[in-house]
């Protein structure tokens, strides 16, 4: 454990955002080449997919850790704090790639009695391109992958304690930026411009009149970002955009959203003679847990001496892991970080490393509990 402790520390001085993942690469692969391992191969541009086979025939099992850190200026004074201004792992990352290489420890000194196991060391799951490239690159169609485990660490929760639900355990989520465009006038002939600031202001408060919470079913639209013309007081604006973060517990109903409020924005920018296009910006599917993956994690914590908790509704973040789930069967689920800990992407979060022989062991024994 002191060693695993030392490597999530040098995660954690040396960070980088999604899709520039390339020293953190190099430096697993370097700790990989150390391992009996069967095959290594590289993923996602900065991604890497570990194989140990089975020494019998067996379920093969996917197991994912995320590698990529936050563009977020931390507040920690550790010793091993970031190194890298503006770039730190606040999300528990370097955690959750730590317990992934002490879970490949094991298996390079000892293979799985059945079934082969693939880690996955996935690059950009926080802005939720990881996973969908990792698919794109076809390097798992032919793996023949019966079920897939991810975990995360939960702030808010019994340190150690392992939370799980059958069904949404994430949220699908998208960003919608809608871009309206008129044309400019002198500010003291508004009327001979399309300034699209109405537009924006009514398309933005329809957009919210959609938020609901019927739960479990729910719909969250969040405006992070409007913008409109410049800082030039005698032209009226001709253009502008709004950028919604919307969610919901499943994929098809926010599909249906984004559909409500693209038709939203063509009205409101028709009414007002302005032209409208759309941008979809960093999407996340649902996690739809699957019943019998949700037993094979209560199974594991049962057989780990691990208290087992099953929450009654999903938790409202995306997580990219849900591109996997929608096309295997499988679930997330969660390790408790402590009540005290501070939440997912604070400058004051630091991962638990107490948490990583759990993660060990959960990972294990899902392997083996998945083969019953």
């Amino acid at each position: 454990m002191e060693e695993l402790t030392a490597l999530r520390h040098y995660l954690h001085q040396h960070p980088e955002v999604s899709q520039n993942e390339y020293e953190t690469q190099k430096y697993i692969l370097s700790l990989l080449d150390k391992l009996n391992t069967d095959r290594v191969e590289k993923t996602a541009n900065t991604g890497i997919l570990v194989s140990f086979y089975g020494k019998q025939q067996g379920k093969n099992i996917l197991l994912r850790a995320d590698i990529d850190a936050l563009p977020i200026q931390e507040t920690i004074t550790t010793n091993y704090k970031s190194t890298i201004a503006g770039v730190s792992h606040k999300c528990g990352h370097d955690g959750h790639t730590t317990i992934m290489y002490g879970v490949a420890q094991h298996y390079a000194m000892q293979r799985p009695e059945k079934g082969n196991v693939y880690l996955l060391f996935q690059p950009a799951e926080e802005n939720g391109w990881g996973a969908r490239n990792v698919v794109a690159d076809g390097l798992l169609e032919n793996l023949s992958i019966d079920m897939v485990f991810a975990l995360h660490n939960l702030p808010g929760f019994q340190k150690h304690k392992v939370i799980c639900k059958t069904g949404s355990f994430t949220s699908s989520v998208v960003s919608l930026a809608a871009y309206f465009k008129g044309y400019t006038s002198h500010a003291a002939e508004p009327w001979n411009g399309r300034n699209p600031a109405g537009a924006i202001s009514e398309y933005m408060l329809n957009a919210l009149s959609l938020n609901a919470e019927n739960k479990p079913a729910y719909i969250t639209v969040t405006p992070v970002y409007i913008e409109m013309g410049e800082k030039a007081y005698g032209i009226s604006a001709g253009e502008g955009s709004v950028h919604l973060t919307v969610r919901a517990d499943n994929n098809e109903r926010l599909n249906k959203a984004m559909e409500v409020m693209k038709n939203m924005a063509m009205e409101v920018a028709e009414k007002e003679e302005l032209e409208v296009t759309f941008e979809v910006i960093e999407p996340f599917e649902s996690n739809q847990n699957h019943p019998d993956a949700v037993s094979v994690i209560h199974k594991a914590a049962d057989a780990a001496g691990l208290e087992y908790q099953e929450i009654a509704e999903g938790f409202r973040f995306g997580e990219d892991f849900g591109i996997f789930t929608n096309i295997y069967p499988g679930a997330m689920f969660g390790i408790g970080s402590g009540e005290d800990c501070f939440p997912l992407h604070h400058p004051a979060y630091d991962y638990p490393d107490e948490l990583t022989a759990t993660g060990i062991t959960m990972f294990t024994t899902i392997q083996k509990e998945a083969q019953q």
